[in-house]
């Protein structure tokens, strides 16, 4: 199983996947022949029906697997079927013809910039200045630059111009590159924990962040982070790293932000990916049109307009205050046990 596994991942290398891309993928297609009870090596072609049950097994809750994690296995089982065809022998593809189901469209939680100040304030509110400076600068890169997770746990020092207000060479999917600007808020709170860092690192670490035993933070440990945070700052939404990222671009439409520069930012390599966003500003979108109805002139109109409805006049329009995004129920009064500190995890 090694050889054939160790060969697609080299195959995954050449063709610029990331580490974290790699070890998913040759995971899943480990999974595929240990449900199936075969060897990897083995040259035999899967059948479809295979194929198809694999990606129809339930979770070990016995519950059904979501369409999109079947979307992305059967993806991924597409990518080493070609490899397998050309370098293994197969004789055919058998995921040629199984489709894709269709996703239900998922509106992810973001934040009101009132929440998003409110988690702030929570995070300073930390009393050991190790979590507190480092915990800020995490939200500021999150909340106000758009990062992924993995691209902020792989960040180093170096990457990090608080002359130039600028994170270097921050990797991406498919290993693309950009640089992403701070602004002023950001930045001084980057820096602060850039003077404080050296207090918490272990010898040697390029990390830009750490954990409580000085070295390079882990995904998982950022997550527990932003739970914790979720919990004390009694946030009703579900609250994950990408939810700031969710945050950081609907908030950037509200300001007025193009699609192409957002797509930079958020480093989408398609702009049809951040596109998806506009569909959760129906409310902004409906009152840009709702603009323009005065051009046309009521009298040549069928009938007269619904009593709900009115047309300014060019003198009366005036510029809508942006709508807050997607705004929270009342929120949950939590086990007052959970402290900050917990952060540290």
């Amino acid at each position: 199983m090694r050889d054939t596994l160790a060969a697609f991942a080299r195959h995954l290398s050449a063709e610029s996947k990331s580490p974290r891309t790699i070890q998913v993928y040759t995971a899943l297609i480990a999974a595929f022949f240990t449900f199936h009870g075969r060897d990897v090596n083995d040259a035999k072609t899967p059948t479809r029906t295979e194929i198809e049950a694999f990606l129809g097994r339930h979770r070990r809750d016995g519950h059904p697997r979501a369409p999109a994690t079947r979307n992305q296995e059967l993806a991924t089982m597409r990518v080493f079927a070609a490899f397998a065809k050309r370098d293994l022998g197969w004789g055919s593809d058998p995921t040629e013809k199984i489709p894709f189901v269709r996703e239900p469209q998922r509106i992810p939680a973001v934040l009101t910039s009132g929440e998003l100040q409110g988690c702030f304030r929570t995070l300073a509110a930390e009393l050991r200045p190790e979590f507190r400076v480092s915990n800020l600068a995490i939200l500021a890169l999150f909340s106000q630059t758009g990062l992924r997770v993995h691209e902020l746990v792989k960040l180093d020092l170096d990457q990090v111009d608080l002359v130039t207000a600028t994170v270097l060479r921050v990797e991406g999917k498919g290993g693309t590159l950009r640089e992403l600007p701070l602004n002023d808020r950001a930045r001084a709170l980057v820096a602060e924990w850039v003077k404080e860092r050296p207090k918490y690192v272990a010898p040697g670490e390029i990390a830009l962040f750490v954990s409580s035993r000085g070295t390079r933070i882990s995904i998982r440990t950022v997550e527990r982070r932003i739970e914790c945070l979720r919990q004390v700052a009694k946030l009703a939404k579900k609250a994950t790293p990408h939810t700031f990222r969710h945050t950081f671009a609907t908030l950037e439409l509200l300001a007025g932000t193009d699609l192409a520069t957002l797509a930079e930012l958020l480093g989408h390599s398609d702009i049809n990916t951040t596109a998806l966003y506009l569909h959760w500003l129906d409310t902004r979108r409906r009152e840009a049109v709702r603009k323009l109805a005065y051009t046309v002139p009521a009298e040549i109109l069928p009938s007269a307009l619904p009593t709900n409805e009115t047309v300014p006049t060019p003198a009366k329009v005036t510029l809508p205050v942006p709508p807050e995004p997607l705004a929270s129920p009342p929120a949950i009064h939590l086990d007052e046990q959970h402290r900050l500190s917990d952060m540290a995890a």
